[in-house]
């Protein structure tokens, strides 16, 4: 068994970093996903940030159900409130990439926008990813932009 890396977030998870990243939605930062979503699917959002993406795919499915993790506090208790004033159910927790708290197939779509290029085994993050993503689901990703 291999030990779980130490990850460092180089921007922090500060009120002004999650702020900054509060312009981000489902429409502007995974458009590409938006094509394969159905409003009874079962969705995962690795790397929750402010919310502003997980909220958004929670509207986008109402008879469906939205997790979403983050590894800091900040950023869960930001997509908590953020999912309360929109009146979406999301349920969002501390979580760890490497170790999914989820049984195996529990979601049809994994996503993770901007998380893989800040790990350091994003193979291991997205094999992880695939094992909670149902047999012919979806695991979502875009390649990042800048290198790490």
């Amino acid at each position: 068994m291999t030990a779980t890396p130490t990850e460092t977030y180089t921007h922090g998870h500060h009120a002004s970093v999650l702020r900054s990243h509060g312009w981000r939605t489902a429409e502007n930062s995974a458009a590409y996903l938006l094509p394969h979503l159905r409003p009874d699917l079962r969705l995962l959002d690795v790397g929750t940030g402010p919310g502003t993406i997980t909220v958004d795919f929670a509207c986008r499915l109402p008879e469906g159900s939205v997790a979403g993790i983050d590894n800091a506090d900040a950023a869960v208790e930001a997509t908590r409130a953020l999912a309360a004033r929109e009146g979406v159910a999301v349920a969002a927790a501390v979580g760890d990439v490497y170790a999914l708290d989820f049984a195996d197939d529990s979601f049809d779509v994994v996503h993770a926008h901007q998380v893989l290029q800040h790990l350091v085994d994003p193979v291991a993050a997205l094999a992880e990813m695939r094992r909670v993503c149902r047999p012919g689901g979806l695991v979502a990703a875009p390649t990042p932009t800048t290198p790490r």
